[in-house]
């Protein structure tokens, strides 16, 4: 009798087609076991575990809406399962879905640092800053995951537009991590915010250091740039155009080293130096504002009025399409940092 009951019960819950399954989902074979999973729940609907397995694979084939129902009948999973629920809803095309699932995660295991690593990225997606900040607080108990909270905490004031917050955060970063080898962002990013924040805060000499410091390890045309610019803020045209020039070369397609040029040879009265700096960015640039702002005025130094209106007229079209176009929030920090 206890032989029958328990075949009874095989039976109802078990078949060749989800053995299969499970075979495949253990050597990441998703299309197949998803194919075995459904072939399971045709004749036998009630099941959890091939819900479970249905509903594992959609999520990592980046089908996360199909997956919801199969979750909802897998019934409770483990945090593992959580895990791959939520990074699902992360990729598809309504990541902000992934926020409840990341609190449930946390709720369950507060010291979760994939989680909360996730759920980071996400919240800077939203631009949810209150619980950004919240979060980085956490991240701060938890062993090895200050650096995280610390650049968090600098990304949303800087976002904020807050350089003092900001600079203290960012600087927290580097002393704790003074090779950026666990600051989640791209280096460039960072090493753009803190020092842009550091001209805001009025401090040229150390945006200079650091800049300085960023360009020892990478040759980055756009934080060349940025050192030019520092050094003409300061007053020093002679350095500012030896790092103008290496940024237009080291790129050339970026219009940024060719509009600092263009402001020098302004500033020293040479408006026909100026113009064909700034006819080249233009070029490269036709939409950038400071581009069409700097080439209006040159047109007009050289008393070139009907191509300076001309330009006015474009920067304000330009406007007008902006201000149509709403702003759509996004991630700073790239994929890789999930």
């Amino acid at each position: 009798m206890l032989a029958l009951v328990i075949l009874t019960a095989w039976n109802v819950t078990r078949s060749d087609a989800l053995d299969r399954a499970e075979h495949a989902y253990n050597r990441l074979d998703l299309p197949g076991c998803l194919g075995h999973a459904l072939d399971h729940l045709d004749r036998r609907p009630w099941s959890r575990e091939a819900a479970r397995l249905a509903a594992l694979c959609l999520s990592r084939l980046d089908f996360a809406d199909r997956a919801e129902p199969y979750y909802a009948r897998a019934g409770r999973l483990s945090l593992a399962d959580q895990q791959v629920r939520a990074f699902g809803l992360v990729r598809s095309p309504h990541p902000e879905r992934a926020i409840p699932a990341y609190r449930e995660i946390l709720r369950d295991d507060p010291t979760n640092i994939t989680a909360m690593r996730r759920f980071a990225a996400v919240l800077l997606a939203e631009d949810n800053k209150d619980e950004i900040l919240r979060l980085a607080d956490r991240l701060d108990r938890v062993e090895g995951s200050a650096v995280w909270g610390a650049m968090l905490r600098g990304t949303v004031y800087h976002n904020d537009e807050n350089p003092q917050r900001a600079v203290e955060a960012f600087e927290t970063v580097l002393r704790l991590d003074p090779g950026l080898e666990q600051m989640p962002a791209l280096r460039s990013l960072f090493w753009r915010q803190l020092t842009e924040d550091l001209v805001e805060c009025g401090r040229l000499e150390d945006s200079a250091r650091y800049l300085s410091r960023a360009l020892e390890s990478a040759r980055d045309p756009e934080l060349m740039a940025r050192l030019a610019q520092t050094y003409f803020l300061r007053g020093n045209l002679d350095e500012a155009v030896r790092y103008f020039r290496q940024a237009a070369e080291m790129d050339p397609t970026l219009s940024s080293p060719l509009v600092g040029l263009a402001r020098i040879a302004l500033q020293r009265g040479r408006p026909a130096e100026a113009l064909p700096e700034l006819e080249r960015a233009r070029m490269l640039s036709p939409r950038n504002h400071s581009v069409l702002y700097s080439l209006a005025m040159t047109y007009r130094q050289l008393g070139r009025s009907a191509d300076a209106d001309r330009v006015r007229l474009e920067m304000d079209q330009i406007q007008r399409e902006s201000s149509q176009t709403p702003r759509v929030p996004h991630s700073q920090w790239p994929r890789h940092a999930l």
